[in-house]
């Protein structure tokens, strides 16, 4: 990063200070051990300090400073990881080139655990697990012609069903209890369990939301104007509008970064209740995962092509 945008985002920051944003003296940085390869995304985490991801190389995982590389399933190109859980599970969707099929996997115990399709499906897409192991997603034929929300019990993934949910509803994520986190094409968010589904209720005048993640029963979405936390179906607050945030961990801790007036992004850290948070940064950045144990983890823009990948410890 050019010397003149670190003065920026400083400059920023010392401003936002005075608005309701504590300093980030309680946070300490460090960084995770680069893998090499391009394209490189870090998207899950077990809750205790070890992450999961990909790059055009493969499967990735980080525990402590060891970084692996796990390479491709047989007979796949590429790999895509979507969630992790306590049990170290890894949920990852790959693509065949050979014959233009995307399916999906559990990477556990050193090896792809290939999932079941759901009989009549042939292509399948998942978005999110719990830490019981359950599994949602998307399967269908031709994309043309749409797809439909699937179900990988933890005790019986052999034997996906597709879900009895409304129409024109689509799984994001899927929280520990079973709720499962669904967007309505053009329209709102849902909860969805049982059988039963309930929409988000939605400020007064907007229309649409746009569903990010549930944990534990708090679920984030964008709207427009800003974004917003439910603690329950019909409860939300406001985000604090100066921050953008990306991911929530169960208690309640969320992250992401604050805006400046230029391009320059601040890493930050709130729980409602309390002022924002920014995290110790020599560069713009942003969180993206939060870990059950507190830990965030995020990237820093540098001098390098490639992002930078850090971890914040409060302490």
């Amino acid at each position: 990063m050019k010397r003149t945008s670190m003065v920026l985002a400083a400059t920023v920051a010392a401003g936002l200070l005075s608005a309701g944003t504590a300093s980030a003296s309680d946070w300490t940085m460090s960084y995770l051990r680069p893998p090499g390869g391009d394209a490189i995304r870090v998207v899950g985490t077990d809750g205790a300090g070890s992450y999961a991801g990909h790059s055009n190389r493969g499967l990735l995982t980080w525990s402590g400073w060891m970084v692996r590389n796990h390479g491709f399933p047989a007979g796949y190109d590429t790999v895509e990881a979507v969630d992790e859980n306590t049990s170290k599970a890894i949920l990852a969707n790959g693509y065949a080139s050979s014959t233009a099929t995307k399916r999906s996997f559990v990477f556990q115990n050193g090896a792809f655990q290939l999932l079941e399709k759901v009989p009549g499906y042939a292509q399948t897409v998942v978005t999110g697990m719990n830490n019981r192991g359950d599994i949602v997603g998307r399967v269908y034929n031709d994309p043309r012609y749409g797809s439909w929300a699937a179900f990988w019990p933890a005790g019986d993934r052999a034997h996906p069903v597709l879900l009895d949910s409304p129409p024109l509803l689509g799984p994001v994520d899927i929280d520990h209890d079973g709720t499962i986190l669904m967007q309505e094409q053009l329209g709102g968010a849902w909860l969805w369990k049982d059988g039963v589904a309930r929409q988000l209720v939605l400020p007064e005048g907007v229309r649409e939301a746009r569903a990010i993640a549930i944990r534990d029963g708090k679920v984030l979405a964008d709207l427009q104007g800003g974004q917003r936390l439910w603690t329950a179906h019909d409860t939300s607050i406001p985000v604090p509008e100066t921050m953008t945030v990306t991911a929530l961990n169960g208690s309640g801790l969320l992250t992401g970064c604050l805006r400046t007036m230029g391009t320059d992004t601040i890493p930050a850290a709130w729980t409602p209740g309390g002022p924002v948070e920014t995290l110790p940064a020599p560069s713009s950045g942003c969180g993206a995962i939060v870990s059950d144990n507190g830990e965030i983890m995020g990237t820093l823009q540098d001098d390098d092509y490639y992002d930078k990948l850090v971890v914040w410890r409060r302490g």
